[in-house]
């Protein structure tokens, strides 16, 4: 199974989804600013990379963890990526789509959009972090939720990953 974490440019919410889902932020306590700050990818991609996949690594069930920007119009372009994909004969089924946009606050949105979108990156970064950390917990249940319904998944196509 492919787990695609997807926000609107794989630089902030879906990026911390990744990470916690990975292991590579704690689940069990929020993490300090520098832990956001400090992730490879966090507050990285530029506008030109909206719309590539990102590998971030294997989960405990062996399945494929990736973060992917859709820019503006999320549903039209997912639809037009699993559109292609089926057209190459690829079994769409091992795809899970989940949009970490949605359980960040606004600050983490603002200093986003601040950063990547303005270029204000020394502004931007930090007060999407700060915003990352004030909604911590709403991504932490989301990716537990993901973990669950993956899980499901994975048990409802006979096999483990």
């Amino acid at each position: 199974m492919h787990v695609i974490y997807h926000c609107y440019g794989s630089a902030h919410s879906s990026v911390v989804a990744a990470a916690i889902h990975l292991g590579r932020l704690p689940a069990d306590r929020v993490p300090n600013h520098q832990e956001v700050l400090h992730l490879a990818d966090y507050d990285k991609v530029e506008s030109w990379q909206i719309g590539t996949l990102f590998f971030k690594g294997q989960d405990e069930w062996g399945n494929a963890v990736y973060t992917l920007g859709l820019g503006k119009d999320a549903k039209r372009s997912k639809q037009a990526a699993v559109t292609l994909i089926e057209l190459l004969a690829v079994d769409t089924s091992q795809l899970f789509f989940n949009e970490a946009l949605p359980h960040i606050n606004t600050l983490a949105k603002i200093g986003g959009a601040v950063s990547r979108r303005y270029g204000m990156v020394r502004w931007g970064r930090p007060l999407s972090a700060f915003g990352i950390r004030k909604s911590y917990w709403q991504l932490v249940r989301f990716v537990e939720q993901v973990k669950a319904d993956e899980r499901r998944r994975m048990e409802g196509l006979g096999g483990n990953g």
